[in-house]
Formats: structure tokens, C-alpha cells, sequence
């Protein structure tokens, strides 16, 4: 008995004609020659397009996914903060109307590499200008994370449980791996000091995040002074601040608390 596929040949032969090249998407795809004439497709695109039509996430997509619902588990912003824009930001001191336009032109030229540190006492918007261009950035696409050194220090602190679900590798591959990474109130932590009256753990774990940031886009907002943190890091203090001034602009900003105003 004649297979069937050797009559299907016979009555409808189809022989490779040709390669071509997809003018979308420079992929080769096979020609052939059948009795309908010389018919072929681009299996990435019809693929694509179906994709699309389906509205199916590519698995690029759904890593992509996961990795920024697990940067999003580590950020909380206060409230008061939430709807915090750089626009938004009411500057009155000669710093402060400083500060607001290297936020606009930081948020215009990001390149993934200089960083910015802002300095002052409490009340004067160094917070809202850090989570304004965090999320600026954010909407463009870029990775960003804003976080208060307290809460990052609970969350490392939290991976040596016995029942943590992550270990403190995995946030720190998180953070090596951001566009930009935004350390809100430097200083403000407290960890037990060491026999010298310094912080230890604090500082190595501070030491370890900034090497790693290299060359990499950091903002770091502090009440303290080059001077103070230098002196509470302690063994750590001085190569802390050398690699916090990496390509950094600093702006020291000045002016009354906002928040002063409003108190009885």
C-alpha cells in the first residue's frame, strides 16, 4: 500500500524553494515551492503576533515582573510622601530652589552612574526631592528603589530568622542590581556599638552596599554632617564617605522646618 505521504507528494508536491530574511525582524525563514506557488512565513512573527493577541507575557516579562514585585516588598513611604512630585516641591531658601532644579535636571540626564546627596536639618524636603525623583525615574522605566537605612537594616536583619523566606544575598544582589538606589536619613540608625563607642554592623553593612554601588547611581539624604558620619562609622567612617562622594553632587540645604510651622 502507498503511504499516504508519498501520494500527498505526488498530488501536491512541495519542494524548499528559498531562504529569506523577515523585514521585521531580520529572522531567515524557508520558502516554498507548491502548487499554489512559492508561499512561506516568518514563524517568529506569526508567534509574535499571536503572543500579542493573546495578550500572553513572555517569560523576559514575567521575570521582569517578579524581579520589581520583589524590589516593591522592600519600599514604604510614609503618607505624607506618597503624592510627593519634584513639581510639588515649594523651595523658599536660595538651597532649597538649588536643590529642586538639580532634582529636575538629575530625573532629565540620569545615566545610571552620578548620584546625589542631600544634606540639612529635619523638615526641609530632602525626603519628598529623593522619593520625587525615585519615582519619576521609576515611571520611565527604570529600576529604583527608596528606602530609609532603618528599614533596610529590619529587612537584612530579618533574613538571619529561622523562618525568613529570603537570605541577606538576595537583597543584596537586589540592590547591585537597581538603576538607582535612594538611602533615605543616613544616620539615623542605631545599632549596638562596638568596644570603640562606633557602630559596627551598621557601618560594614553601609561599606558593603556603597562598594558594591560603584559607578552606580546613588541618593542618599542625611541630617548629619561629612564630619559626623565619618565619626560615627567609626573604622568604616572614612571609606563610607569616599565612596558616598563618588561622582556625587552634594547640596547642603537650609531654611526653617515646614513642619515647625505647624505646631502649636
Amino acid at each position: 500500500m502507498e503511504l499516504i505521504s508519498s501520494i500527498l507528494d505526488t498530488k501536491f508536491p512541495i519542494k524548499k524553494y528559498d531562504e529569506k530574511e523577515c523585514e521585521k525582524c531580520d529572522h531567515i525563514y524557508t520558502l516554498y515551492e507548491t502548487p499554489r506557488g512559492i508561499i512561506g512565513a516568518c514563524k517568529h512573527c506569526i508567534d509574535q503576533q499571536l503572543i500579542n493577541e493573546l495578550n500572553v507575557t513572555t517569560k523576559e516579562e514575567r521575570e521582569k515582573r517578579k524581579e520589581r514585585k520583589f524590589i516593591a516588598a522592600f519600599e514604604r513611604v510614609t503618607e505624607d510622601l506618597q503624592e510627593a512630585t519634584i513639581e510639588s516641591y515649594e523651595p523658599i531658601e536660595k538651597s532649597q530652589i538649588k536643590a529642586k532644579k538639580i532634582a529636575t535636571e538629575y530625573v532629565a540626564s540620569f545615566d545610571g552612574i552620578h548620584s546625589l546627596i542631600f544634606s540639612g536639618n529635619c523638615g526641609l524636603g530632602k525626603s519628598h526631592l529623593s522619593f520625587a525623583i525615585t519615582k519619576a525615574l521609576r515611571q520611565k522605566g527604570y529600576k529604583t528603589l527608596y528606602i530609609k537605612v532603618t528599614d533596610l537594616f529590619d529587612h537584612i536583619k530579618n533574613t538571619y530568622k529561622p523562618d525568613s523566606k529570603i537570605n541577606d544575598l538576595q537583597i543584596f544582589k537586589m540592590i547591585n542590581g537597581l538603576d538607582l538606589l535612594v538611602l533615605d536619613d543616613i544616620g539615623s540608625e542605631y545599632v549596638k556599638a562596638n568596644e570603640y563607642g562606633h557602630e559596627s554592623w551598621a557601618s560594614d553593612v553601609l561599606y558593603k552596599i556603597f562598594d558594591m554601588r560603584l559607578n552606580k547611581s546613588i541618593i542618599c539624604s542625611t541630617n548629619y554632617s561629612e564630619s559626623m558620619l565619618t565619626e560615627k562609622y567609626g573604622n568604616n567612617g572614612q571609606r563610607i564617605i569616599d565612596r558616598m562622594m563618588d561622582l556625587s553632587t552634594a547640596i547642603r540645604i537650609e531654611g526653617e522646618s515646614y513642619r515647625r510651622k505647624e505646631r502649636f
